[in-house]
């Protein structure tokens, strides 16, 4: 069976944080290894056209490639949302908390 379901989040970007796929980038900001991150895939969402472009929006004004609820973490991969896992994470989250 299969179905279609919609999951309602509340995200932002946190952090400046840039996923990397060498040790050779040149982004700025903190740069973690896509192959150090834990990916959960039981959890990818495919978002719709709208939601992904204003997600990439607020993405790119932040710096960061890292989304949270504030409790979990998350990513994009094309236009799929899936929840993600690294150590740095719940660091970038107690400063994202420090700051507000």
């Amino acid at each position: 069976m299969r179905f279609t379901a919609t999951k309602i989040f509340s995200i932002e970007p946190i952090g400046d944080i840039a996923f990397i796929f060498n040790k050779r980038s040149r982004r700025k900001g903190k740069q973690i290894l896509v192959s150090d991150v834990d990916i959960l895939p039981n959890t990818n969402m495919t978002l719709d056209e709208d939601t992904y472009k204003a997600l990439m929006k607020a993405m790119k004004e932040k710096g960061s490639d890292l989304l949270t609820d504030g409790t979990n973490f998350y990513t994009t991969f094309g236009q799929v949302i899936g929840q993600i896992n690294h150590p740095q994470f719940r660091i970038e989250l107690e400063l994202h908390r420090e700051l507000f």
